[in-house]
Formats: C-alpha cells, structure tokens, sequence
C-alpha cells in the first residue's frame, strides 16, 4: 500500500464541543462517529455479511478517530460512489472514510483532511488484448465506476492522445466492472488501484503508467466545526505514526 508521510506539525487540540439539542446541552463526546464507509473494497472497508462486522483501513482509521474526539464509539453507514456525497450533505454522516480521494470540484463541497493514502489510477486489461499502453485505447470502450471522477479523467486525457476518444460504459459496481471486461463488452477498465487489485488475475495486465494520483482524505461539512477537529486528529495520526501502522496492518 502506498502511504503519505507528513513532517511532524505543531498539533491542534481535539475538544469536543458541546451542540445544543432540544433546548438542553448535548454533548458531542456523548454521540457516537457516524462514518459513511465503503463495504466493498477489500482492505479498505470491506462488510463481512456473515458477522455484520466491517474490516479494513478505513475502518481503522474511522475508530481511531472517534477515539481521539472522545466520541462514544463509531456507527458506520455504508455509501456508494453515488450516494456518498448526499449522504455527508444530508447529515446522514458526520463525515466519510471511503476512499474518497481530493479534487478541486469536491473541495468547493466539502472540507478534507490532509490526504491519509495515495493511489494511482490504472488500467486493467486482459492478457489476450492487444494494448501495449493506455494511450492505445483510442476509440475504445472503457468501463468506470458510476459515480466516480475517473470517467471525466479518461475522457479528458485520452482526448490529449487521440481524436477518437473513447467511450466510457458506467457501472454500479466493481464487480460488475470485472465481469464486463471477462465477457468482452469492454476493452479496458480504469479504477485505482488499490481497488483494482482484487480483481487481478492471471489473464489480466496492468498498462504502463499512471492516469492520475488520487489523494485520499477524510470528508466533512463544509465550514463545519467537526472540519477543525478532524483535520487536527488527522495531522496528529498522521505525524505519529498511527496511519502507517494501519496501512502496514492492511498491506
């Protein structure tokens, strides 16, 4: 897994801050974390249906932090990369884990922390293709994640490389993305690639390079008073060490 490193910072202190409810003081230690996670990703945030219990990284990552802002525990809320985003606007969550990574266009919607883990985006082809490199993949079919920001990057960089373009075909999930290629009805898939290498197998290939560098960070409200304190918690799991463990844990 890769990881991102920081210098150590002069650190803020986590309070939690009492919130007024019903006209009586409510207390926010009082409240357990509610973290919109993923339950599909493995070793990120993965649902074991059999125990009811989720695993991985950001599962870590989320009950640490609802530690360190002395919250009463963690309540996880499984998101989409389609419902993710109505689901933090909404108040549904406090704020989202979920391989969730930093852009420009979704900073102007929320605040993030500093960016806990780094992936690249790839491509995934099978072995029996004749693509040597993504650039090769011009006026081919290419399937993303519905909801996601890696179909607008195919599009834009692959219309650097060639007039043709490509098409993309969305799918709900990276299963279904997976069996889409197995059968043929695309000629790539572009996901990150921590994520892409649970459907790696001997008849599949990585092409050469990178599309992008995703920047994973942790999600809130924007303007929000829990931003501060999220941010101040992540800088000090970050500085500490306490986010390499996890990663170490994991890979």
């Amino acid at each position: 897994m890769k990881r991102v490193r920081i210098l150590p910072l002069v650190l803020l202190a986590v309070l939690a801050v009492g919130a007024v409810a019903g006209g009586q003081p409510a207390m926010a230690e009082e409240q357990p974390l509610v973290v919109g996670v993923r339950d599909d990703i493995v070793n990120f945030g993965f649902l074991n249906e059999t125990t009811g219990k989720y695993y991985g990284l950001e599962i870590d990552l989320a009950k640490e932090l609802a530690a360190r802002l002395d919250r009463k525990g963690v309540e996880f809320v499984t998101v989409t990369p389609t419902t993710r985003e109505d689901v933090l606007q909404n108040g549904e969550a406090d704020c989202l884990i979920a391989c969730y990574s930093i852009d420009d266009e979704r900073e102007e919607l929320f605040d993030f922390s500093a960016p806990y883990y780094t992936d690249d985006t790839v491509f995934m082809v099978q072995t029996s293709s004749c693509f040597k490199q993504w650039m090769d993949l011009g006026g081919m079919t290419v399937g993303v994640l519905a909801g996601s920001n890696t179909g607008d990057l195919v599009a834009k960089t692959m219309k650097k490389y060639s007039h043709k373009g490509v098409e993309l075909q969305e799918e709900d999930t990276y299963q279904e993305l997976s069996d889409a290629l197995e059968r043929g009805d695309v000629d790539a898939v572009c996901m990150d690639g921590c994520i892409a290498q649970a459907y790696m197998n001997e008849d599949r290939a990585y092409l050469p390079g990178s599309l992008a560098t995703q920047y994973y960070g942790v999600a809130t409200q924007k303007g929000s008073e829990l931003s501060e304190q999220v941010a101040a918690a992540m800088d000090e799991m970050l500085a500490d060490g306490t986010v390499d463990r996890y990663i170490d844990k994991w890979d």
